[in-house]
């Protein structure tokens, strides 16, 4: 019989578990706080727990040793994290820090299946989706790294390789584990999850009610643009697409994050300015452009800074909320839309 990883069990399902075994409830939190605060790697490190209820554990979930991080420090000091896996594919993430925060984009695919055409990921074609645990393994492998600097990662988006909502099952349930108080306690505004517009995968996060922050990357305001450089508006039309975003629940003063990649040349005219506030009018929002990161190979090229200060000063002039995002990390490939290796490469 297949193990399950423990790493990926909600605190429901080993409640469950103890129950059978005649255990009480509590055993759960110090079993959880063993994995997920002491991060331990064997049975045998969780010395207030009984050497038989141990054996009975290591006979139903799998306590593997945690993947060994293969870092890439910018001079900026982020760092790009990479993962092997199990079956030899390589997986990346990236550890932002900044004076006030410490952000970690997280991956939830090996590669991508959406064929953003400004996407280095888009490059290695679509391999798999992550496990849960693969998902909550960079999350822990990350914070392991952070210790040296006495720091948490305070903040989690799913904004690394691959379509989160395209994972759903994994990613929600990695998210779940996330937010639990008895496993990581982060707070629900503190996990973004950006999609590139999966309606179906909206659909259903709305009917979840996380409460974590939703982000929507765009890039385009119509949909003869947009179609060109990203094809899941084909599938899924930006009519399509703001009808499920007009109805995604939100809390008071939530806004859904619009990212937008400026493109010399190509998405920030003073008429896509106008396209955009139009489109996002009634929707509570905010956008945030980010600069095309060049990567070898792809046709594009980098605005320059007043490209897109001026792409701002009109949206702001209009009344929509917006902020730019410094590239972070793109002297070692870890910026915005340049992660992707292939599998048992090193760049």
């Amino acid at each position: 019989m297949a193990l399950t990883s423990l790493r990926s069990c909600l605190p429901d399902e080993l409640k469950a578990v103890l129950a059978e075994l005649g255990e009480k409830p509590f055993r759960s939190a110090q079993i959880l706080r063993w994995v997920f605060v002491e991060r331990v790697e064997s049975w045998d490190q969780m010395t207030n727990i009984s050497k038989k209820l141990r054996a009975q554990l290591a006979e139903r979930f799998d306590l593997s040793a945690l993947p060994v991080p293969d870092e890439h420090i910018a001079k900026d000091g982020t760092n790009k994290i990479g993962f092997e896996l199990s079956d030899g594919s390589i997986v990346e993430s990236v550890l932002i820090p900044t004076e006030d925060r410490l952000t970690l984009c997280v991956s939830s695919q090996v590669g991508c299946k959406f064929n953003c055409a400004f996407c280095r990921t888009a490059t290695l074609g679509f391999q798999r989706s992550l496990t849960a645990d693969e998902i909550i393994a960079q999350v822990m492998v990350a914070q392991k790294v952070a210790d040296r600097d006495f720091r948490r990662i305070s903040n989690l988006v799913f904004m690394g390789m691959g379509e989160p909502l395209d994972n759903y099952d994994a990613v929600v349930r990695a998210i779940k584990i996330l937010l639990h108080r008895e496993c990581f306690d982060y707070s629900r505004r503190k996990i973004t999850l950006s999609s590139v517009g999966h309606v179906p995968g909206l659909e259903a996060l709305a009917r979840e009610g996380l409460g974590i922050n939703l982000a929507i990357s765009l890039h385009a305001a119509s949909d003869e643009l947009r179609s060109q450089i990203m094809p899941a508006n084909r599938i899924w039309p930006l009519e399509t697409l703001f009808r499920t975003l007009h109805r995604f629940p939100l809390e008071q003063r939530q806004r859904i994050t619009f990212e937008y990649i400026i493109i010399k040349g190509l998405n920030h005219s003073p008429h896509d300015a106008n396209m955009l506030v139009k489109l996002l009018h009634g929707v509570p929002a905010k956008v945030n452009l980010i600069g095309f990161n060049a990567f070898e190979g792809c046709k594009f090229q980098s605005p320059s800074d007043s490209d897109i200060i001026e792409f701002q000063e009109r949206l702001l002039a209009k009344g929509l909320a917006t902020s730019i995002r410094l590239a972070r990390g793109d002297d070692e490939l870890a910026a915005c839309g340049q992660l992707g290796r292939k599998s048992n490469s090193r760049d």
